[in-house]
């Protein structure tokens, strides 16, 4: 009985990680990225999740994809993908994620975690800019779920359904209204296009993987350092959030090198970056294979090409509740009040400061331990 009582919420968390993860991976589409590829990184994410039992899956995020799409030159941008990948690889193998965890403290990292936070929030808010009602409805649907589900081992997952399930019916039975990609691709964006042929067995099929020969040049240099900051923040900012919400812990380096390892078959055929998430799926029944069952369906759903379709039926801002809530409920309160706890909250406040104005978890983590170091130096803290 507690298995058919569990799945329930299995089902739903899988299915709305996935409605979370469609307007990303249509952004990076619009900033000329190529989708199907990008299932080979989910399917490389699944198998790493499997083996090494981390409960945080990777996904499409906006800032990664942004970060990785500064320049319009989309030869530059897979080869600034591809060398951020290998020196992940490279300090995630020799333990260096976990290590800059441990030296900057719990009360930096609490800090970080609760500007990200911040950043989730305010996330919201950009989206009330660009859409009020699907945004505001989302952010009251969710408010609602959290409360009426608050006592709920799954509250997670039916705020995110509820959420993004109540502002999407709006969307397309209300005002009727459809997502169009051409309203938000980049005037003059070099774009990789897509046959819409799903049988693998099919030639037209594997056409659409072209190998992408790799750059190397400052800019691409600077992109990959860029991304690399970026990851480490991300990585240990969005992994301890996910391993928090389902009670458990993270290897930093265990998702440092899956995420990078899934970045390589996506961005040699032109794939988006993928990275660690704060998901849906580690409030749900047994958290670790609900994430590699979202990735496995990402990475088949991908693949075949459907992406793209379902993409016109889910506005972006229907996931703003679910930001809000998980930005502010479940990581702005908590974190902030283990800074409050620490031993010396004022590196904790700084480094949350900085999170949320830079919005750079690493910088945020890298400021905090400069002013504990220099603070102590000078008698300060």
């Amino acid at each position: 009985m507690d298995f058919l009582t569990d799945l329930g919420p299995f089902i739903l968390a899988v299915i709305a990680v996935i409605i979370n993860g469609i307007p990303q991976l249509l952004y990076a589409e619009a900033r000329g990225f190529a989708l199907k590829p990008a299932g080979f990184a989910y399917l490389v994410g699944a198998f790493g999740n499997l083996f090494t039992g981390s409960v945080t899956p990777i996904s499409s995020q906006a800032e990664t994809i942004t970060v990785a799409s500064v320049k319009k030159d989309l030869r530059n941008n897979v080869s600034s993908i591809l060398l951020a990948a290998v020196l992940m690889v490279l300090l995630a193998a020799f333990g260096g994620v976990n290590k800059i965890a441990d030296f900057a403290g719990a009360a930096i990292i609490s800090g970080m975690m609760s500007g990200v936070g911040l950043i989730l929030a305010g996330v919201s808010w950009d989206m009330f800019g660009q859409e009020k009602r699907t945004t505001a409805i989302s952010i009251v649907s969710a408010i609602a779920a959290y409360a009426i589900f608050q006592q709920s081992a799954n509250k997670v997952v039916w705020t995110i359904f509820i959420s993004v399930v109540v502002s999407t019916a709006d969307f397309l039975f209300l005002q009727k209204r459809r997502v169009k990609l051409a309203d938000v691709i980049e005037e003059g964006r070099e774009q990789l296009q897509m046959s819409n042929e799903w049988r693998f067995w099919k030639k037209e099929y594997w056409s659409d993987f072209k190998l992408i020969k790799p750059a190397f040049n400052l800019s691409v240099v600077y992109g990959a350092l860029s991304l690399v900051m970026l990851n480490i923040g991300a990585n240990i900012s969005f992994g301890g959030i996910t391993a928090s919400i389902a009670n458990t812990t993270q290897n930093y380096d265990h998702l440092s090198m899956i995420n990078a390892l899934a970045d390589f078959p996506s961005a040699l055929f032109g794939g988006p970056p993928i990275e660690a998430i704060i998901s849906g799926t580690a409030g749900a029944p047994w958290p670790v294979l609900c994430g590699i069952v979202f990735m496995f369906a990402m990475g088949i759903l991908l693949l075949l090409g459907l992406i793209g379709r379902l993409g016109k039926y889910l506005p972006a801002q229907s996931i703003a509740g679910f930001l809000l809530v998980i930005g502010f409920a479940l990581t702005f309160v908590p974190n902030l009040s283990a800074v409050a706890g620490s031993d010396q909250p004022v590196c904790g406040y700084v480094a949350l400061g900085v999170t949320a104005w830079s919005k750079n978890p690493f910088l945020g983590m890298v400021v905090g331990v400069l002013v504990r170091y220099l603070g102590s130096y000078i008698g300060l803290i």
